[in-house]
Formats: structure tokens, C-alpha cells, sequence
């Protein structure tokens, strides 16, 4: 069902859904307790089981009516989609990126933990990066907008399927789109129809105007948020698929 964010009327899953047969809408109870783990997926659409996935364990911060909020710790191990060599996929060659068998891999998150905020109904989801992640004086760098499907739940585990599109806004406020060529290339490759991507670039719009409406992922809460020091790294579960 389609819904309106800033304004904008969006629909929530432009692209085939992902989730396990059972699975329920965001925002829709049982919810995980803070600290627990969720397991956040994405996958393509049309994904049929064995096949390759991302998949991030995560600390639950807050999982409610108006979504989920979950922690990416430094030092998490990831499961990935790789090349048929083992390498990330973002090796390939951009004409050939969407065509080439994906095998699944484990990665180690490299970089400074991420909050993600997944809303209820929403076809995004907020990413809050740090530039510098130490002491009590954290350095914000800004926003990623990650367009994808509005998730669904199943026990401990949230789906989605990614968009290709991205917006980034850094910590000043100024927006720019991100990896439009790789957008056109999946149109081209068959990965999502030129119809679900005129759907993602609104999607990208009422993003945007959701950050300038002041939408409540985009809080200044979530900024000066941080982890809980007990929280170990969650595990890569070795699930079957």
C-alpha cells in the first residue's frame, strides 16, 4: 500500500519483497528489546534460497510502532555478496556489475560503528556515520540515505532489498545524490525496471524532503546518541538459506 512521506506519495516496496513467507510489516509487535540482536538483511529481488545476501548483526536501540533502530559496532564480520573470484562486488566492472553470479563472502566492517534507522512504512533508511569515534567527542560526518524497501520482520531478523540510488547529506546539510551511473547500469543489466527506478529517483525526493521537514530519523537525538560500553559485537549467524 502506497503512503505519503513530506508530502510525497511513495510506494514502500517499488521492487519484488524478499522477506520469508510469514513476515510482517515494520512497526508491528512482537519488538526486540534494546541490546538484542537483530540480523539486517538485504537481498535481491527475487531472491530465491542459496542465493547471496547482505547481512549485518546489529544491537537493537530502540524497535517500536515507528520502526527500527539498530547499532553496527567496528569490527562486526558481515556476510556479503562477492564476485565469482571472491572479491566485493564493487570490483566488477560497472557493465558487467549486475550480470556476473554473486557467491557469498564474510567481511569485516572496517570503518567507525553506524546507527541505522529503518522507519515504519518508508522506502529508506537513515545511516548516521562518525568520522571520528573515540572518547566522548564524537565527530559527526553526516547522513546516508539508503534507498531500499520498507522492511518486514520475521523473529530477530529485518529484510529489505536494496535500491541502488543513495543520498548523502553531510553534517552541514547539503545533499547530493549518490551512484546515479550505477542506477542506469542496473536498468540496462535488467537488475530493476526503468518503471521501479523513475519510482526510486521520487523515492530520493521525498527522502530529501524529509530530511528538510525534520523528519524524526533525522533527529538531533541520534546525533549525540551513542552505544551502550557492555554491548559486545554481535555474531554472524551461519543461517541456513
Amino acid at each position: 500500500m502506497a503512503g505519503v512521506v513530506s508530502g510525497q506519495t511513495v510506494d514502500p516496496r517499488p521492487t519484488a519483497t524478499t522477506a520469508p513467507d510469514g513476515a510482517r510489516d515494520l512497526g508491528i509487535a512482537p519488538f526486540l528489546s534494546p541490546g538484542g540482536q537483530i540480523d539486517w538483511h538485504y537481498r535481491k529481488p527475487g531472491w530465491q534460497t542459496g542465493d547471496a545476501s547482505n547481512i549485518a548483526p546489529m544491537r537493537v536501540v530502540r524497535d517500536d510502532e515507528r520502526g527500527l533502530v539498530a547499532w553496527l559496532a567496528a569490527g562486526s564480520l558481515l556476510e556479503g555478496m562477492g564476485a565469482p573470484d571472491g572479491q566485493r562486488i564493487r570490483t566488477v566492472a560497472l557493465d558487467q556489475r549486475w550480470l556476473v553470479e554473486r557467491t557469498r563472502i564474510v567481511e569485516e566492517w572496517w570503518g567507525n560503528g553506524v546507527l541505522r534507522i529503518a522507519p515504519t512504512g518508508t522506502p529508506w533508511s537513515v545511516w548516521l556515520f562518525w568520522s571520528d569515534a573515540t572518547g566522548t567527542d564524537w565527530v559527526f560526518d553526516g547522513w546516508y540515505v539508503n534507498l531500499e524497501n520498507a522492511h518486514q520482520r520475521t523473529g530477530s531478523a529485518t529484510h529489505s532489498s536494496d535500491h541502488v540510488l543513495d543520498v548523502e547529506i553531510d553534517a552541514s546539510g547539503e545533499v547530493r545524490l549518490k551512484d546515479e551511473d550505477e542506477l542506469e547500469a542496473a536498468i540496462e543489466q535488467g537488475r530493476i525496471s526503468a518503471d521501479e527506478a523513475e519510482q526510486i529517483t521520487r523515492h530520493a525526493d521525498a527522502a530529501i524532503g524529509a530530511f528538510h521537514g525534520g523528519h524524526w530519523a533525522f533527529a538531533q537525538e541520534w546525533v549525540d546518541w551513542r552505544p551502550d560500553p557492555a554491548w559486545t559485537i554481535p555474531q554472524l549467524s551461519d543461517l541456513p538459506r
